[in-house]
């Protein structure tokens, strides 16, 4: 009994923790005995709701048999304790309280990361926790705020490659896939020497030429995205606009 008890307990964690979108945040970014204290914890919600839950069952059926012992003109001759009889039940070898008790925290479960309104988070929900998220961290705070403004970001890579546009997309949920997607605006590099910039392609003249933009057919901005896996980013800024434009146009002249 203990053992289905533990099982119960630790399915129902890691499924909750796996399926809702805030908590599955929080559960990748656990690491070592963190990862099982937290599935845990959501388990152990979880069976405490199954247990109140049975509880409460024994309370509504010791009340139906105390209210028809105290009419027994109505009831009959019989003394009724239909809560004793659900303490004795057993299935397949297990208390029938235990059973349902656990079926109730799978239940519970389900409701909570499957079938909840909050489970389903539409479009401003998702960018509401989003942006809550984001306050504990710095780099997805950036991301976050490039996203939501259009702001564009600055992206050096450890190889000293540079990347400065648009934010489409950013992973973190991932692991070691964890990563960034942007729609390009210039790239370069930075001397190794010197650490001057050096643009080598300016994807904004390039797209204005070609009458390209995020919405246009049959090619658009964000055929042209790049997908950066974080663990080659060596830092992360904002840019200005118009220091991007006039250095584009710089660069682009002195290639000429």
């Amino acid at each position: 009994m203990g053992t289905a008890i533990f099982m119960v307990l630790m399915v129902c964690g890691y499924w909750y923790t796996s399926h809702d979108l805030s908590t599955r945040f929080k559960f990748k970014r656990s690491f070592g005995w963190d990862v099982y204290f937290l599935v845990a914890l959501y388990g152990c919600v979880f069976v405490l709701q199954g247990i109140l839950a049975t509880a409460l069952l024994w309370i509504v059926l010791f009340v139906i048999s105390a209210a028809l012992n105290a009419f027994p003109e109505l009831s009959g001759a019989d003394h009724y304790h239909y809560q004793m009889s659900f303490m004795n039940w057993t299935f397949l070898g297990i208390q029938a309280p235990v059973v349902i008790m656990l079926a109730f925290a799978v239940l519970f479960c389900l409701w909570r990361s499957n079938w909840a309104r909050s489970a389903r988070l539409d479009i401003n929900g998702r960018r509401e926790l989003y942006k809550h998220l984001s306050r504990a961290n710095g780099v997805e705070g950036l991301l976050y705020q490039c996203m939501e403004k259009g702001d564009l970001a600055w992206v050096t890579l450890k190889s000293q490659r540079i990347y400065i546009g648009m934010v489409h997309t950013a992973t973190f949920d991932g692991g070691e896939a964890n990563n960034i997607v942007i729609v390009p605006m210039l790239s370069g590099y930075r001397d190794k020497k010197t650490l001057d910039l050096h643009i080598e392609h300016n994807y904004s003249a390039w797209y204005d030429a070609k009458g390209i933009d995020l919405v246009s057919e049959p090619q658009s901005a964000l055929d042209f995205r790049k997908v950066i896996l974080l663990s080659q980013v060596e830092s992360l800024s904002l840019f200005d606009p118009a220091q991007v434009i006039a250095m584009g146009i710089h660069r682009s002249q002195e290639a000429e």
